[in-house]
């Protein structure tokens, strides 16, 4: 009874953090921004899915139940998981000119070399995070069954996806006047990076003592 109450928890943060990211990343590229509805299955999603499923992983650091823990951490690397696949379809000039040099368009700048390299360490330990999760929750022993989501390996997760977002939007951060034609919403990539930070020093809950 118990685990179904935590597995519910854990699914009702889980919607309110994606449906929260999905109406604010509509809120600033369609309805106050530039982009078309036509642009929502892929490149607004993509902007949704990228921030919820940060935030997510960064809840499973902080969740008491080991049980909850994982779950959390399993939906934020699927949501990371299909953020990759949909950023690899629109990496193109067309979607993110400012990551491709001016001259030809064709190579990419050093800003969007290392956001992709962030990203792709990012990656890795998200892949890394994800086997052992998946394995811990397969052991019938119960000492290893009872483990939450590694703190280290969330920790430098959250450090790659930082710089990630950091490499791909920091410039815009700094000019408020750029955030003129999207109603003067803060970017996501800022919003991702503060998510990042703020779960980065975060602590997991601890239960208080009786009496005290």
């Amino acid at each position: 009874m118990i685990k179904q109450v935590e597995h519910a928890f854990v699914l009702k943060c889980v919607a309110v953090i994606i449906t929260t990211c999905f109406v604010y990343s509509n809120l600033r590229y369609v309805i106050f921004g530039p982009e078309g509805a036509a642009h929502i299955p892929l490149f607004i999603m993509n902007k949704a899915l990228s921030w919820s499923g940060l935030a997510t992983i960064g809840l499973s650091k902080v969740l008491r139940q080991p049980e909850a823990s994982r779950t959390a951490g399993l939906l934020g690397a699927l949501m990371i998981g299909m953020h990759v696949v949909m950023a690899l379809l629109i990496l193109r000039p067309e979607y993110l000119g400012k990551f491709f040099n001016s001259i030809d368009g064709m190579r990419m700048t050093w800003k969007g070399e290392a956001a992709i390299l962030s990203g792709v360490l990012g990656l890795a330990c998200l892949t890394c995070l994800a086997w052992n999760t998946a394995t811990a929750t397969k052991k019938a022993d119960k000492s290893i069954g009872q483990r939450s989501v590694s703190p280290l390996g969330i920790n430098t997760l959250l450090f790659c996806g930082a710089l990630h977002v950091a490499f791909m939007g920091w410039d815009d951060w700094l000019e408020p006047t750029m955030w003129a034609k999207f109603g003067y919403l803060p970017p996501i990539s800022m919003l991702s990076f503060l998510t990042a930070v703020i779960f980065l020093f975060a602590r997991k809950a601890t239960p208080q003592t009786r009496g005290q």
